[in-house]
């Protein structure tokens, strides 16, 4: 254990039933924490509940009492907010001056005063005030009142009576000081000001946002804790580390890369998305970048470059240590996800209308929760799947729904690592998944351990599933194929390698003066491309000139085929080049060989294939056109 080490995860928000990337966090954090001296989870949002919050995701996902959990809130408010667990929940007590309608389907009262409604008042199901909002007599919104888990008025929102969007908040502590007032623009209801009182409520500190808020918050704990490391979880946070005005001294950063960086149709070539895109253009921010997968990190290096401080760090496989009561169901299949439209569980349905008419006693249990729900529901009753398909709702126990199915089924368009498999599979439970982009390569060995089908092919997916029961498949041996691979993620693998990435940050010198002496590349020119040919490969062997600053020498150069895509041929798009002749006039000579098979050289002969070079020392990777009127 290193004693001063303090480690910090940004997860910016969670609930009870966070799932995924929380659920990411959250293990990581309890790997980590005996090799921390403090270890915390950051959340930057505000909710009444977060108290109760703590309590049950303490409970449910096992986090010691090693972990504190920070909230930005109560960083301004200057003292504790959520956390007062002594107190009993406050019923919420009528006005006798006023009239009460309660509303039963939505636990709710509806307040007159003189006959004319002002007041609307939500409880939760324990009877405490959730919120009020108060109406003026044309049955306009005025403002909203926010209570917490105890019954204390938290915050107070005033609305725009037109549009009901927020123009100030009000921000209390439990003895009803007023902390925080945010005002938003009237036009575009961006934040315009935030404003930050002191114990006698007189105005301390000016922020433009939250975010500037964010970022002065984190400056304070990395001024506060020594030795620390902050975890980005969340890309919306990134500019809290990376972008930090308020923070005297470096800030060590992980990101950590929790979904694919593409756009649709989420394979190699096509357009990045703004969150992860932008971050892996140039990582140099960051003191490490986490990808999930191997797919994933040659992605990034075939479009990015070999940035120096890229690593690939899979999830870990949490075990289930409650013994299960339920017996495996080998012709119950299951599926866990949230109802959205990038999962794509209406092709399991449709997949699954062909296969009950092929395969006796089989049924499907879909668990989760979501926008889709009903379009589920109505495909079931339209096609007469109620007595085989079931929509199960949210599960807190997937590890006992996995192990209770002989088989699951994953159809997302993308993923960042694909946790449900790796879960289904740490339960014996073999996968049957599209092959999307990214996981299932990475976690199924295809009719070993599990099965991989056509992306977006539900015909195949249903003769997969189809074969599986009615074929000679043996779905137990495959169980317990799976189960062993998933020892790959075992918690004492995957912690090692977090280790060793967090030694190297902690090591990593940080010296811009250095960086600056490096040797710039003013220009590139191919000189001459040579091929070899045999029977089936050809070899292209290209000659460039590089006209250099004074400087350091470049540690190692790649030349990088800039506009071909198809990496299931090619493998890389890049390879490396020898610097064979330096000159005292500032030009250097690199000599690097590429060996196609014959089909790919034509391809890229018919293409008329673009080159850049890539330039990559300890400090950073970039790259830089290569000119040149040679073709291959």
């Amino acid at each position: 254990m290193k004693n001063n080490r303090n480690l910090f995860y940004l997860a910016n928000s969670f609930s009870e039933d966070s799932g995924g990337r929380t659920q990411a966090t959250f293990t990581r954090a309890k790997m980590l924490s005996d090799v921390s001296a403090n270890s915390f989870i950051l959340t930057f949002n505000f909710k009444r509940d977060y108290g109760e919050i703590y309590h049950v995701v303490k409970e449910k996902r096992g986090i010691p009492s090693s972990i504190t959990f920070l909230n930005m809130f109560e960083f301004f408010a200057g003292e504790e907010l959520y956390n007062n667990r002594e107190e009993q929940p406050a019923f919420f007590n009528k006005d006798s001056q006023f009239i009460y309608e309660f509303i039963a389907k939505k636990n709710a009262y509806k307040v007159y005063n003189k006959g004319v409604q002002f007041c609307y008042i939500q409880l939760d199901k324990y009877g405490t005030c959730i919120y009020k909002d108060f109406f003026d007599d044309k049955k306009r919104k005025i403002k909203r009142e926010t209570y917490d888990y105890y019954g204390k008025l938290k915050l107070i929102t005033y609305l725009n009576m037109l549009t009901k969007k927020p123009l100030r908040k009000i921000y209390y502590t439990n003895k009803q000081r007023a902390y925080l007032c945010i005002d938003y623009d009237r036009e575009n209801f961006n934040t315009k000001q935030c404003i930050v009182y002191d114990k006698d409520e007189k105005p301390c500190k000016v922020f433009l946002n939250e975010l500037e808020m964010a970022k002065y918050w984190i400056a304070n704990l990395n001024a506060l804790y020594l030795n620390s490391i902050f975890f980005v979880e969340d890309r919306k946070l990134d500019e809290v580390v990376t972008n930090n005005s308020y923070s005297s001294k470096k800030i060590n950063s992980i990101a950590v890369i929790h979904s694919s960086h593409l756009k649709a149709p989420y394979n190699f070539g096509a357009k990045i998305n703004r969150f992860n895109g932008d971050l892996l253009k140039d990582t140099s921010n960051y003191s490490a970048v986490v990808l999930l997968t191997e797919q994933q990190l040659k992605h990034v290096r075939n479009q990015f470059g070999l940035q120096p401080n890229l690593y690939h760090i899979p999830h870990v496989k949490v075990e289930q240590k409650k013994s299960y009561h339920e017996e495996k169901d080998i012709y119950k299949i299951v599926v866990i996800s949230r109802f959205v439209k990038i999962k794509r569980i209406m092709d399991i349905l449709k997949a699954f209308k062909i296969v009950v008419e092929k395969v006796p006693n089989i049924k499907l249990e879909i668990w989760g929760s979501g926008e889709e729900e009903e379009k589920y529901k109505k495909f079931i009753e339209e096609n007469q799947l109620q007595e085989v398909v079931f929509i199960k709702g949210y599960t807190n126990y997937p590890h006992e729904v996995f192990y209770s199915a002989g088989l699951s089924v994953i159809t997302s368009e993308y993923e960042g690592f694909g946790m449900t498999i790796l879960e289904s599979m740490t339960n014996q439970t073999p996968v049957i998944a599209y092959d999307f982009n990214y996981g299932p390569k990475e976690l199924i060995d295809d009719g070993i351990n599990g099965y991989i089908v056509e992306n977006g092919n539900i015909n195949e997916l249903a003769n997969q599933i189809i074969e599986i029961y009615n074929g000679k498949n043996d779905l137990k041996s495959i169980g317990i194929a799976a189960k062993e691979k998933a020892t790959m993620f075992n918690e004492a693998i995957i912690k090692k390698r977090w280790l060793q990435m967090i030694n190297d940050v902690e090591n990593r010198p940080f010296n811009l003066d250095y960086k600056s002496l490096r040797q710039v590349v003013l220009l590139s020119e191919i000189k001459d491309i040579y091929k070899n040919e045999d029977e089936n490969d050809i070899e292209l062997c290209f000659t460039i000139q590089n006209t250099l600053t004074v400087g350091l020498p470049n540690e190692k150069y790649y030349l990088y085929i800039s506009n071909y895509y198809n990496l299931e041929q090619i493998g890389n798009r890049y390879f490396e080049l020898q610097v064979v002749e330096n000159s005292k006039e500032n030009f250097e000579i690199l000599k690097g060989c590429l060996t196609i098979e014959k089909t790919i050289y034509y391809e890229l002969k018919e293409l008329d294939p673009k080159f850049s070079l890539g330039i990559k020392n300890k400090e950073n990777f970039y790259f830089i056109d290569i000119i040149g009127t040679q073709t291959i």
